[in-house]
């Protein structure tokens, strides 16, 4: 507790070296701790310290109480909750509510969070913003709304996926000198990943020729909607594969293949395509139209005969979703499969809402992975990977606000093709495609911005980074 409250009050000076009017919001229990940790070394450092709590008068157990009685010693001030006058402080801490928090907040602390909210100050929340499932992100039934959070020992899974990757803001880990011994005593839930920590993609052999890397098929692009098979297929290029074919409706034929001659590109032959490919994406642009299912049933039956790996996206989620009870059986058999829905797509695979599906994207995510016996990536704000055999989920710590617009999905699922293609496992694939994405939108945006950004602006910055 000593180090967590020392460790918050030192970031909170490194984040808002001018701010000397501080609030300290406290709850009841050991995150009051820190919170009274870090009052009293405030005090200390001269600074303008005010602490509310629920009741001034109630004495805290434990360390907790430890602190608040240094605090006192320090003739501290204390106050009972109550409205937030902005002009009277520089800063929030929230140190409120922890990782204790079992069902809905109180209508007393709730209050209080409602406040804060309302002050129309940075917040810096200890742990985890008050109010929020630690585990899952969500509010209980509402959270701190906080511009920064310092978690301690290891991060919690709410605050790195979803809308609690929001709430929390920018987000730092304090170890605080206890990580490997934990870890020694408790198994992770889930591995964070980004382009960093991944190892680098094999060198390539010298003797290579075109087929080494994969013959990759991507199948889509309905009437209207050649530019998601496009991105796809182009995107399989830029990340290695080595032959990219694309089947797409005969009306699109021209627009996939206008400007990329790279790409094969056919309104028919499919069961040729399927015969010539290792590696199929179906969905990106397939629509629903009679054309649309007939190639996803011919498809599916097509790799129960003679599997192949299967990136599943898009459209190709949502007729499965409609129709799993037909395509099931025939799913289980497949040698390799990825399924790359965002929120709404996943809805229609767990037969929920996407509400259902937020509430919990971890949980969802797995379902998915196991109902469906695939590696699972669940987009979004930390998006997930889950496999069927693998008891650890990954969540991508990269990607930003920019990228959602459309066509980045059909960028994703061309990225997971090729790294099928050149010999990844399913999980791997999903991972490296994953954080690879994650990782040229990231690039992309710090030279010109998040808003405008277009799918077609990460290709070459995906190419950089594959090759690193």
């Amino acid at each position: 507790m000593q180090r967590a409250g020392l460790a918050a009050f030192e970031y909170m000076q490194a984040l808002w070296p001018n701010a000397k009017r501080i609030l300290v919001v406290a709850g009841n229990g050991n995150n009051a701790g820190d919170a009274y940790v870090l009052a009293c070394h405030a005090k200390q450092a001269s600074f303008c310290v005010k602490v509310m709590c629920e009741d001034p008068s109630r004495l805290l157990s434990s360390d907790a109480g430890v602190w608040q009685a240094k605090w006192f010693e320090l003739e501290g001030q204390t106050e009972c909750f109550d409205s937030i006058a902005a002009e009277s402080f520089d800063l929030v801490v929230d140190g409120l509510l922890g990782t204790g928090l079992k069902g809905n907040v109180t209508p007393n602390f709730l209050q209080m969070i409602r406040h804060i909210n309302q002050a129309d100050l940075p917040v810096l929340s200890l742990d985890v913003p008050s109010g929020l499932e630690s585990d899952t992100g969500i509010g209980l039934p509402e959270s701190v709304h906080s511009a920064a959070t310092i978690s301690f020992i290891a991060p919690k899974l709410g605050l790195l996926t979803g809308v609690g990757k929001h709430y929390c803001g920018q987000l730092k880990i304090a170890s605080l000198g206890v990580d490997q011994t934990i870890h020694s005593l408790v198994g992770p839930r889930a591995q964070l990943v980004d382009w960093n920590t991944l190892l680098s993609l094999p060198a390539r052999p010298i003797h290579a020729n075109k087929g080494t890397f994969g013959k990759l098929v991507c199948i889509g692009g309905g009437k209207g909607m050649a530019g998601a098979i496009r991105l796809s297929a182009e995107s399989a290029l830029r990340s290695g594969a080595g032959m990219v074919r694309v089947i797409c409706d005969a009306s699109s034929v021209l627009h996939v293949a206008s400007g990329r001659p790279e790409l094969m590109v056919d309104g028919g032959n499919l069961l040729a395509a399927l015969d010539w490919c290792s590696v199929v994406v179906l969905g990106p642009g397939l629509g629903k139209s009679d054309w649309a299912k007939q190639t996803f049933k011919s498809v599916i039956e097509y790799l129960v005969h003679k599997p192949k790996a299967l990136v599943l996206d898009a459209d190709g989620l949502n007729l499965l979703g409609d129709d799993f009870a037909s395509y099931a059986e025939l799913l289980s058999q497949l040698p390799s499969l990825v399924l790359t829905p965002h929120p709404g797509e996943a809805a229609r695979l767990l037969n929920t809402s996407i509400r259902a599906v937020e509430a919990d994207r971890y949980a969802s995510c797995l379902q998915i992975s196991q109902k469906y016996q695939a590696a699972c990536i669940l987009k979004g704000a930390g998006s997930i990977i889950c496999d069927p055999v693998e008891p650890l989920a990954w969540v991508c710590n990269g990607g930003n606000p920019g990228m959602a617009v459309a066509g980045m999905g059909d960028l994703l699922s061309g990225i997971c093709g090729a790294m099928l293609a050149q010999g990844l496992d399913p999980a791997e694939a999903a991972v490296y495609s994953v954080c690879a994405h994650a990782e040229a939108g990231d690039r992309v945006a710090k030279e010109t911005g998040q808003r405008g950004i277009l799918p077609t602006d990460l290709l070459l910055t995906i190419q950089t980074i594959i090759n690193e």
